[in-house]
């Protein structure tokens, strides 16, 4: 057992009173637009959404406060807290973890986006406004990413907490992905379908259709529906026709729309989409891709020291979602050595000692400011999954 686990214990511990503290309140990382001067002088033209939404994130220190951009609570952040509470319940540590995972999920229960359109199922979108190269998001407009999210974190409620709720709002966020997201591609053995309900460009973005291949996967196990299995062995037979003959893959099927080359956290979430399909269903057909895309994550995406890089051509700047990408990743798959290297190396860099986490580093300054969900609800993530595996 290694000599660190009592410390990293004590971090996830910290970091979920501090979330709970707050009531799971933050900013966000793509949050530029929530403001009314940004918005105001954005004049609804797409181009200037975008600019003002990266100017925030890329600022080097947090301007939020500046521009009046209030504190929310983000969709994506309530499905990690619950995700990490659920860990700690089924480590049968002493405290509240039920209690805290039930208040992330009912709330996700209680603020789901269904009623914003003629949606077949639950689903859900970002809580404040978001302009994307392909495509503009209004506060609380679904989207397949975070739906997803969402939609793992009820199936883990259920399994750990046995409430039958969770489950059945599961199924209900099936119906949007297979019902509500326009099908951008479609063959006998293969499917890729679209961000959002509505986009302005045809962006197959390779993540999304991974993360609700493994969700469909799970739910259709779980209630034996054959449909969603059918589905998503369709969907993850896109996403690994995508990989590359190197063990890769791109963010979305043009490379040129991709921006950056292989990025460390995106590649992390689709290896754990493969794995969550293979253990849901049995079905090996893809754990060739999966071995193939796990030892290129650790071979081009990491440094030697567990630091994690930024793409696999550019080690800066080391973000904190990459490390705790890295310590679900490896937690998950098996490879514990790997798994405490990066967190080993996260914690002495981006840990602030008060139950939060900074979130980037640069060669010549750090952003030590804390976004919720980036920061804190992927490491809690992280280091509940690397806690369960010991």
């Amino acid at each position: 057992m290694p000599d660190n686990l009592a410390k990293w214990r004590d971090v996830l511990l910290s970091t979920l009173q501090e979330a709970d503290a707050v009531n799971y309140s933050g900013y966000s990382k793509f949050d530029g637009l929530a403001s009314p001067l940004t918005e105001t002088l954005s004049f609804g033209w797409w181009p200037l959404r975008l600019v003002w939404t990266q100017i925030v994130m890329r600022s080097p220190f947090n301007i939020r406060p500046i521009l009046g951009i209030k504190k929310g609570i983000n969709p994506e952040a309530a499905a990690l807290f619950a995700h990490a509470n659920l860990d700690c319940a089924s480590l049968e540590i002493p405290g509240s973890f039920r209690g805290r995972a039930r208040k992330c999920l009912d709330w996700l229960l209680e603020h789901d986006s269904s009623a914003q359109g003629n949606y077949h199922g639950r689903c859900w979108g970002y809580h404040h406004p978001w302009q994307s190269p392909g495509f503009y998001q209004p506060p609380g407009y679904p989207n397949c990413y975070i739906t997803s999210i969402v939609t793992g974190a009820l199936v883990r409620g259920y399994q750990v907490l046995g409430e039958k709720i969770y489950l059945d709002a599961a199924r209900s966020a099936c119906d949007f992905i297979l019902s509500d997201l326009p099908i951008l591609y479609e063959d006998e053995g293969h499917k890729c379908i679209a961000y959002v309900p509505s986009m302005r460009i045809r962006m197959q973005v390779i993540n999304i259709n991974a993360l609700s291949g493994a969700v469909l996967a799970q739910v259709g196990s779980l209630t034996d529906d054959q449909k969603l299995l059918r589905e998503a062995t369709k969907l993850l037979g896109f996403v690994t026709s995508q990989q590359t003959n190197y063990g890769a893959w791109f963010y979305t099927t043009d490379s040129q729309q991709s921006l950056i080359a292989h990025d460390n956290y995106h590649t992390g979430m689709i290896l754990d989409a493969l794995l969550s399909y293979e253990q849901a269903t049995g079905d090996l057909r893809f754990h060739r891709n999966w071995l193939e895309g796990l030892c290129f994550y650790r071979d081009q995406l990491f440094l030697s020291n567990g630091a994690p890089k930024w793409c696999h051509t550019k080690a800066l700047p080391h973000d904190v979602h990459g490390s705790a990408q890295g310590i679900l990743t490896f937690s998950l798959a098996g490879d514990l050595e790997q798994a405490c290297k990066i967190a080993d190396w996260g914690l002495a860099n981006f840990y602030k000692q008060d139950g939060n986490f900074s979130y980037q580093r640069h060669a010549i300054y750090q952003k030590s400011f804390t976004l919720q969900h980036w920061c804190n609800g992927w490491m809690a993530r992280g280091l509940g999954s690397l806690l369960l595996c010991h």
